[in-house]
């Protein structure tokens, strides 16, 4: 049977309706942090807060010419992997139909403006769909595609701290959830041999991949083999702004002699201006390389003088993590963070047409009607998500990998930038896509009618298929 065409055609056809915030603003989108990704690549340093693999990735596409190949390369990204568990979930699912559905989610949600961002936060909710593939489904693509999907998630983990304990909490929960599904399953049962060493390759290869190229390069840039060498100064500030770490700040500042005790009086309110600002007790004692040799003494005196309070805080952040996700935070103009190393480093050109965009001149803005559209679909997601699970489940279907993924993700992520870092609409916004989503594959792919549309397409050559039985 041959091919139908228009299918590989169909990611290509989606991506240009994932740019259109960077088409409304004249230019891709950027947030603060944007001028450190495009900075370090181009003037050859890692810095201490952001890994490097993001402005590597950066770097080819940009050449110092203009940044809009690297949203359009996000795009085609983002289409792929959207088009990838579509193939999964609805096999039989027309072209357009997908084209169609690519051009809804891109109003209705917020992927577009992470798609037209020059951020790595797009990653974030890729990495889940990612990981449900090769956990969930590996099965359904060809060993080539899985081992493109291997380096494609380990870049995505190494191009965000937080990707990796998510990564490693969503891989633990869907194996064990596999491990479930296969024993009920009298044909996978006792799979041995190389399809489930290729198996757990695939599992473990991720985060191993990632883990070791953060630190490498750690060591190389730093002199410390670690996946992040001053990763503690994050945790720190969310310690002291908890209250425990200050409190042990001015318990134990007269004996312990740490760097920061002679600037407690000059601490801001919010753990961002202690992390960001150029007046901080950080930057004063010498920056957060030096603190960091400290941080690690502070933060265990403040938990082991009140773990209860740590945890009541670090609960409560969560919780507030998880409520907080209002599409638009983060579209300002950021004059000081980003406008100078274009300026610098890119043609005039370029620089002028970053000047002339709308969020340059803080005419970027979400509308509150689309705002209030982004929010009610994703909750609906996640309640559809929730209500399908027990079905799912009773069917042992394709789709429940993914809605225990998308499901599993939402708490963690809260837990570990709310809890770890500090709330932000913007970390739980880039994920609240993902639940809309999931639910519309998953109620479409448990219908009867695509069950039987299912039967008329031919299921993709299992890549681990069960030993043969030795004849009685």
């Amino acid at each position: 049977m041959g091919v139908d065409r228009s299918r590989l055609f169909a990611p290509l056809l989606a991506a240009p309706l994932l740019l259109w915030p960077a088409v409304w603003n004249g230019y891709p989108l950027v947030f603060a942090d944007t001028g450190t990704y495009l900075r370090q690549a181009i003037h050859h340093y890692a810095g201490w807060d952001r890994p490097i693999f993001y402005s590597l990735f950066m770097f080819p596409l940009h050449a110092t010419v203009t940044v809009w190949p690297v949203v359009i390369v996000q795009a085609l990204i983002a289409a792929y992997i959207l088009h990838l568990v579509c193939r999964i979930l609805l096999p039989a699912l027309p072209a357009g139909v997908f084209v169609a559905g690519g051009a809804i989610l891109s109003l209705v949600t917020w992927l577009p403006w992470l798609v037209s961002e020059l951020m790595p936060d797009l990653f974030t909710p890729l990495l889940v769909l990612l990981l449900a593939v090769l956990v969930w489904s590996p099965e359904r693509v060809c060993r080539s595609e899985q081992l493109l999907l291997v380096t494609l998630a380990a870049f995505m983990i190494a191009s965000q701290l937080s990707s990796l304990p998510m990564a490693c909490i969503l891989l633990t929960g869907l194996t064990l959830l596999t491990l479930w599904r296969d024993a009920s399953s009298p044909a996978l049962v006792g799979v041995r041999g190389p399809g489930l060493r290729r198996r757990m390759l695939l599992i473990v290869g991720p985060p191993a991949l990632a883990v070791v190229s953060l630190c490498s390069v750690n060591l190389a840039a730093h002199g410390r083999f670690a996946i992040s060498p001053f990763g503690n100064v994050f945790l720190l500030a969310r310690v002291i702004y908890d209250g425990a770490g200050m409190a042990a700040l001015k318990r134990d500042c007269p004996n312990r002699g740490w760097l920061l005790c002679p600037f407690l009086n000059r601490f801001p309110t919010d753990s961002d201006g202690f992390l960001w600002n150029q007046d901080s007790p950080l930057k004063l004692a010498g920056g957060p390389k030096a603190v960091s040799r400290d941080a690690d003494a502070i933060i265990w005196a403040a938990l082991w003088s009140d773990p209860g309070g740590a945890l009541r805080a670090a609960t409560r952040n969560t919780l507030e993590q998880l409520r907080r996700f209002k599409s638009g935070d983060g579209l300002e103009a950021w004059p000081n963070q980003v406008t100078p190393w274009i300026e610098q480093d890119f043609p005039p050109r370029e620089s002028a047409a970053y000047d002339a965009a709308r969020q340059q001149r803080d005419l970027m803005s979400i509308p509150a009607p689309l705002a209030t559209v982004h929010a009610t679909v994703a909750l609906l997601g996640v309640i559809g998500c929730a209500l399908l699970v027990p079905l799912a489940a009773r069917r042992r279907a394709p789709c429940l990998g993914y809605l225990a993924a998308v499901l599993l993700a939402l708490p963690v992520s809260a837990a570990i930038t709310g809890a770890l870092s500090a709330p932000h609409d913007r970390y739980q916004s880039r994920i609240m896509w993902l639940p809309p989503l999931v639910a519309v594959l998953s109620l479409a792919s448990l219908r009867p009618s695509f069950s039987l549309q299912h039967l008329s397409v031919p299921a993709p050559r299992a890549t681990f298929d069960p030993p043969p039985q030795r004849p009685a």
